[in-house]
């Protein structure tokens, strides 16, 4: 068992050697070729060269399978096969082993985020609503938001404002809300690094924000401008009564400050701030769907969150086009994602780019929101 040991440690650092930036993915019956897969492309997507397919005994025509299906798809090419056959003094037998190391195809194109996780609205006469008139599972909603934090204004920002007031919520009060979790993410993580940096949460709102069950509040460091945090920030709240046309399932809104381009002297700045902001965002619909599934708050999960083109209007730089935010809003959140607690992605129309940036970037299937219904 020990020399087994030895000779595993042995191995790895011969592959890491001969081929950097690769992982392994450990093939098993117990596992779909189809879950397999999409391990080995979100791998890919997610920046790994190398992918080292490694199968013992009966998962070995599996193995052959997954590297057969990943090549046929332009995913990653065979550059390597090694064969085995290991005595296991577990069952006192020799097992066939097989490894297959694939390198990325220069042509692949993916994302992090699976095919089914996403959808797209079309084109409508108005615009994408904000929430279903009858949903079928609980959805949380992004709104376009404002550095100054108010829900009100113009564009999606005044959309939620007045659905909001017509359920009579006092939407006033969200600015105050917003700014005391600001101060609080800010007090608790204004000197971390993003890494360390946690969302910070408020559940106890029943006397001062009576339409809210939940707060929940994350900054991003790398985008703050002196001592303010605002741009970047993402801000969940869960709605305790008064839910948008009377169902409970819309069960909230997610406040997103995104950059603006008159604040970047380049557009490629202003775009990598959209893509932080993206990738801020998903990581909170993560946390909180995470602090649900720990238990940590008896909330329910959020299934969807539907997404518009924030900082892609009137707030965009001025050398940027639709498309271009629309693809660093998309990249932002692959970055972010993490399969077990993202939400499902759907988002509004918007001149299609949302679509037009999903199919370029990663040439995955597209779904619209029909069909995920």
């Amino acid at each position: 068992m020990e020399n087994e040991k030895k000779n595993n440690q042995k191995q790895n650092s011969v592959d890491e050697n001969e081929f950097p930036n690769s992982k392994v993915l450990l093939v098993s019956v117990k596992r779909t070729r189809r879950f397999l897969e999409r391990t080995a492309r979100e791998l890919l997507a997610g920046g790994t060269r190398y992918i080292i397919l490694s199968g013992l005994g009966d998962a070995l025509p599996l193995c052959v399978q997954l590297q057969s299906s990943l090549q046929s798809k332009n995913a990653a090419v065979v550059v390597k096969i090694e064969t085995s056959y290991s005595y296991f003094n577990s069952n006192y037998s020799y097992t066939p082993g097989l490894k297959i190391y694939m390198e990325k195809h220069p042509d692949f194109k993916g994302s992090r985020i699976s095919p089914g996780y996403v959808s797209f609205h079309d084109k409508t006469d108005g615009f994408t609503p904000i929430f279903d008139e009858n949903p079928n599972e609980y959805i949380c909603s992004v709104n376009a938001g404002d550095s100054k934090l108010y829900v009100g204004g113009e564009g999606i920002n005044g959309a939620f404002a007045d659905l909001l007031s017509s359920q009579n919520q006092e939407v006033d009060k969200y600015e105050e809300l917003f700014k005391d979790l600001l101060n609080k993410a800010v007090k608790e993580h204004g000197e971390k690094t993003d890494e360390e940096i946690k969302s910070v949460i408020n559940d106890n709102l029943d006397k001062k924000y009576p339409d809210v069950k939940l707060a929940l509040c994350r900054i991003r460091s790398s985008l703050k401008k002196g001592n303010d945090f605002t741009t970047g920030s993402v801000f969940i709240v869960t709605f305790k009564k008064n839910f948008p046309h009377k169902k409970e399932k819309n069960m909230g809104m997610v406040y997103v400050v995104g950059p603006k381009g008159k604040n970047y002297s380049s557009v490629e700045e202003f775009l990598e701030a959209v893509h932080e902001t993206a990738e801020n965002l998903m990581t909170a619909l993560c946390d909180y769907n995470g602090l649900v599934k720990r238990e940590e708050i008896k909330h329910v999960r959020m299934n969807t969150c539907r997404i518009c083109l924030f900082s892609g209007s009137k707030y965009k730089h001025s050398n940027a086009s639709k498309l271009d935010v629309a693809k660093a809003i998309l990249n932002g959140l692959a970055v972010g994602y993490r399969h077990g607690p993202s939400p499902r992605l759907n988002f509004t129309y918007d001149e299609n780019v949302f679509k037009d940036a999903w199919i370029e970037t990663t040439g995955l299937q597209v779904f619209t929101h029909n069909d995920k219904e």
